[in-house]
């Protein structure tokens, strides 16, 4: 049994995100986070859906179990908080993002996907935008590394284990070793 195409269409949906905001981020903003930017109006529209995502994604867990491998309780334990982290990062990123965001004065704000007015978080004194913002980045660069991780542990499974993983994320069934007659 591999995962429900309600977990699979949250996952390669993120996953798009994620290598989206990583393009925009890195390569075409390039540290210039201007207001009229269309890149900067598309990273922000994307950490907007992730933000709202991730939490769908969460309570959708909570129906679609993980399938079941035969596995060691270590390698569960780290399994599990691999993934505690990828969900915390994916909260985390794009609200400090969020944070960090401050439009110039007197401009409207960007809209996301040209359609809605984006929302611009008010009250925020406390808060340093230039802090928010270069904590975001440290979080990118850890979200970076555990998504590295998770790769490495998908091809790990799908090339050592040969236990279907990779098959139950791709067409929601597991191919793997459990599956195979002889």
């Amino acid at each position: 049994m591999g995962w429900s195409p309600r977990a699979r269409l949250f996952h390669w949906i993120t996953a798009i995100a994620i290598t989206a905001q990583w393009i925009i981020g890195l390569f075409l903003l390039g540290g210039m986070a201007m207001a009229g930017n269309a890149w900067l109006t598309a990273h922000l529209s994307l950490g907007l859906v992730l933000l709202a995502l991730t939490p769908l994604r969460l309570v959708s867990r909570l129906f679609d179990h993980a399938p079941r491998h035969v596995r060691s309780p270590l390698a569960a334990i780290v399994a599990g908080l691999a993934h505690a982290g990828l969900y915390a990062l994916l909260l985390l990123v794009p609200l400090t993002g969020w944070l960090g965001y401050r439009p110039a004065p007197f401009m409207p704000p960007p809209l996301a996907f040209d359609l809605l007015p984006m929302p611009v978080l008010t009250g925020l004194e406390g808060v340093s935008p230039r802090t928010m913002l270069s904590l975001h980045a440290q979080l990118t660069w850890a979200l970076v590394a555990l998504v590295v991780v998770h790769v490495l542990a998908v091809l790990f499974h799908a090339v050592v284990l040969r236990d279907g993983t990779l098959g139950g994320m791709l067409h929601g069934r597991n191919r793997g070793a459990a599956d195979r007659r002889p």
